[in-house]
């Protein structure tokens, strides 16, 4: 039982904290009086705006006009989403209550019921590394009606994906996949990739996989229901207009993640049961494939993966001088066939780490390095160390 303190003590402890932070000077700005108002004038500056990038690590300044151009376009593909004169978020919350009351468990529903919900609202992360910088549309889903439930569903849905012989957990996991793999002369490494996985998950296609997967489970079929649901009641705000997304998954969703392993891993399977010519290695970290085939079998390979399903688009990229990165990894072949890695930094990465002199903890600030050593180590090579 936790150790309560009585409240004449916890008023007098209250109080005694509050006046030593009151009292206490404030520490030396690592930052100029230049810098400060700089930064003050371009917070004020709305023809700007300051944004985090997609990858990297970077912070961008991008034209307001420009950015709020691109997340219309965005926004007006009648193929994803449909714009509606109403608000969807009481409708919604009465659907989440009705199906939270189903599943009977007071204590989870009462866990689960949405409190005080907002609409969810998108917007976008400068893709820096591509031309024109397109945005990666993100909906947060953050107090919206269905933001619990989905987190509880994609809980529930997490133990039925990773099971196959190609996933990849991490680059560590990786890793340890590439040790000992010898490439012969006719055989490429390559990767694949697949364009815009998350708002091309055909939504109706997916619920059919999950029920499959579900059908000898513990789970409710219940479960389904609200699987469904939340879904297919995708929605958003965006200047003052309300979007449903009529397919694909939002990425921002507890659910998306999940949902587009599952069906990637239905994806693989159909499409490396028909292929001609299967490759020697294949291991796939969520949309991102790494790949070892014969040379004169890639193109028939590409050619076949992008016949497998009508919203999915793959691309390939082969290795280059004998190197190919994937995930935060550089695979490496040498003259012998030997394959050797180390760390990958893509071309936009900032190397922005927490400054020595920042007002961090001291835990924080040393977390840095140490974490910077052990990445290096798990992931190179011993001959690259």
């Amino acid at each position: 039982m936790r150790n309560k303190i009585p409240h004449g003590d916890a008023d007098c402890l209250r109080q005694d904290v509050s006046t030593l932070l009151r009292k206490s000077p404030l520490p030396k700005s690592n930052i100029t009086l230049k810098e400060v108002s700089a930064l003050r004038e371009l917070r004020n500056d709305e023809s700007l705006l300051v944004l985090s990038a997609d990858k990297g690590n970077a912070t961008v300044v991008v034209d307001t006009e420009a950015y709020e151009h691109k997340i219309t376009q965005m926004v007006g593909d009648t193929s994803v989403y449909r714009k509606v004169t109403y608000n969807p978020t009481s409708r919604v919350t009465t659907k989440v209550n009705k199906l939270l009351h189903i599943i009977g468990d007071k204590e989870l529903v009462a866990q689960l019921l949405p409190q005080n919900p907002t609409p969810p609202k998108i917007f976008g992360l400068p893709k820096i590394h591509k031309t024109n910088w397109p945005l990666r549309p993100i909906v947060s889903q953050i107090d919206a009606p269905t933001y619990k439930l989905s987190r509880h569903l994609a809980t529930l849905l997490q133990p039925y994906t990773g099971k196959t012989s190609s996933y990849v957990r991490d680059s560590r996991h990786f890793v340890e996949l590439l040790n000992g793999i010898q490439l012969q002369n006719t055989e490429i490494m390559v990767s694949f990739d697949i364009t815009s996985l998350f708002t091309n998950v055909p939504v109706d296609e997916v619920i059919q996989i999950i029920t499959t997967l579900l059908g000898g489970s513990t789970i409710p079929t219940g479960y389904v229901e609200s699987i469904t649901f939340c879904l297919k009641s995708g929605y958003f705000l965006w200047r003052g207009d309300y979007y449903l997304q009529i397919d694909g998954v939002a990425m921002g969703s507890p659910l998306a993640p999940v949902v587009a392993n599952i069906f990637m891993e239905w994806f693989e399977e159909k499409a490396l049961e028909s292929a001609s010519v299967k490759p020697r290695y294949w291991w796939r970290y969520v949309d991102d494939v790494f790949a070892v085939i014969t040379r004169d079998a890639l193109k028939d390979l590409t050619s076949h993966l992008n016949q497998v399903h009508a919203k999915i688009e793959v691309t390939m990229e082969e290795e280059s001088e004998g190197k190919l990165p994937f995930l935060d990894v550089l695979v490496i072949r040498e003259p012998n066939g030997r394959v050797t890695h180390t760390v990958y930094r893509k071309p936009t990465h900032t190397d922005r780490y927490l400054r020595a002199d920042s007002h961090h903890h001291h835990s924080h600030l040393s977390s840095v390095p140490r974490t910077l050593l052990n990445r290096a180590l798990a992931l190179c090579d011993h001959k690259l160390r």
